[in-house]
């Protein structure tokens, strides 16, 4: 009787280890943006906050491993798949907030044109 607890046991463990590998999260960081870029990974957009000039293009690029797209209160991007990028040029000075349509406003950013 000892002895099936303890082998019962045993497999409890080796199965719920088994599952810990299979929900672990990807820990690696999206790779830095280039100048007038925002990397997608993370279930964030880094920088939060990018400042550029009028008339400047800024590409957003999808490094996570779900969709995500751009939502500006004038427009929306389509959905961005994993590995994918958007673009959007900045004609006019002003804040422009957005968000992931998909993931809400826990997913915010801004771009700042001065």
């Amino acid at each position: 009787m000892m002895q099936s607890r303890w082998i019962r046991r045993l497999l409890i463990g080796a199965s719920l280890a088994g599952c810990a590998d299979a929900l672990a999260l990807d820990t690696t960081p999206p790779p830095a943006p280039p100048p007038n870029g925002v990397s997608i990974g993370w279930m964030v957009y880094v920088p939060a906050t990018l400042t550029v000039a009028p008339g400047t293009t800024v590409t957003w690029k999808n490094w996570d491993e779900s969709d995500h797209t751009v939502q500006f209160a004038d427009q929306k991007s389509p959905r961005i798949i994993p590995n994918a990028s958007y673009s959007r040029t900045f004609s006019t000075a002003g804040e422009y907030p957005y968000h992931c349509w998909l993931h809400g406003m826990r997913m915010a950013g801004t771009i700042v044109v001065k």
